[in-house]
């Protein structure tokens, strides 16, 4: 019976053993699904950290690198202004062919005072080689016969009169019809109404041509030819560079300018002022009266920055003759009357 009594006892309680071990595994598999979940969370969140972090290195690579080019960027623009602005050394080549002048005014003062008939004949002579040496095939100035008014003595050639201030600190010097001025961007305003027709505006146009290809390949130049309108070069944006394929192109486009039209160069002198860049110097020829414009107006324009200098010519006719000495006398510059009859006189 006891046997039978211990076999009772086992097997009641079996089932309450079994029941236990059931309760037990049932609540472990939830504890080890949330340690799973946290898990995958926690590596979920470790690779968004990592791809945040890695956006944010591609974004500031990025800025950098565009901070690094535009900063690359200014310093070759500044590097290449700076050397765009700077003079060649070479350009003292161009002051040596002014010392004969400056030899003809040391001549003993003695010489001057009672010369010997044979000294005046002598002088005569070395006069007229000196004015043979000075006509030049490319100086169509040299050929014509001035007149000036208010002019100062100048290192030009061919017994050239005009206003050059600070040669050497200013890079450049450009001429035309004989008048010099220093500077580095010079502007020419050239009449082209219907007045200038035939010898006069072939003239112009040599004179022109001869001037910009005088001038060293760092300086820079803006043509306009005026009448009732402005004509400019197709390819003439803003200052154009004074070098042999840009001049080449211009002097085709010279070549084709006719008359036509009045005279009124106000719109020209407006369009040259308001340039970004101003220019040093103002080259402006007209043959005929204009009564369009003041010198006034011209002077406002002039008063807006530096003051430019502005050289005026008077082609065969003079009637505007007080305006134009006006106008060069207010910005420092030279007037100038130029007679092209001269040349054709027997």
């Amino acid at each position: 019976m006891r046997t039978g009594g211990r076999i009772r006892y086992i097997l009641r309680s079996g089932p309450c053993f079994m029941h236990e071990r059931r309760t037990t595994t049932g609540a472990d598999l939830p504890v080890e699904a949330s340690l799973a979940a946290q898990v995958q969370e926690v590596r979920q969140q470790q690779k968004l950290l990592r791809q945040g972090r890695l956006r944010n290195l591609l974004v500031w690579a990025v800025l950098l690198s565009i901070l690094f080019h535009i900063g690359l960027m200014i310093c070759l623009h500044l590097i290449e202004r700076a050397r765009a602005e700077r003079p060649p050394q070479e350009f003292q080549v161009s002051i040596a062919s002014l010392l004969p002048e400056e030899e003809l005014t040391d001549l003993p003062e003695s010489s001057l005072e009672q010369p010997a008939e044979s000294t005046l004949d002598t002088l005569d002579d070395l006069l007229d080689a000196s004015d043979q040496g000075a006509l030049t095939a490319d100086s169509s100035a040299a050929e014509l016969e001035f007149t000036e008014a208010g002019a100062t003595p100048t290192l030009g050639g061919a017994g050239a009169r005009g206003n050059v201030e600070g040669l050497g600190g200013a890079g450049a010097a450009g001429s035309f019809f004989g008048i010099t001025t220093a500077g580095r961007r010079f502007a020419y305003i050239v009449d082209k109404s219907a007045s200038m027709e035939g010898e006069r505006l072939q003239e112009a146009k040599k004179e022109l041509l001869r001037s910009i290809r005088s001038l060293p390949d760092y300086a820079r130049f803006y043509i306009l030819f005026y009448s009732s309108s402005i004509e400019e070069p197709v390819m003439q944006e803003s200052w154009l560079m004074a070098r042999s394929p840009v001049i080449n192109g211009v002097a085709n486009w010279i070549d084709r300018v006719s008359v036509g039209g009045l005279t009124v160069p106000l719109p020209a002198f407006r369009r040259v002022f308001g340039l970004e860049e101003r220019p040093d110097v103002i080259f402006f020829l007209t043959d005929g009266e204009i009564t369009s414009m003041s010198a006034q107006q011209v002077a406002q324009l002039n008063d807006r920055g530096l003051r430019t200098v502005i050289n005026t010519i008077a082609f065969d006719d003079d009637r505007s003759q007080d305006l134009l000495m006006q106008i060069a006398k207010d910005s420092g510059g030279v007037y100038r009357f130029v007679d092209t009859n001269s040349r054709r006189r027997p």
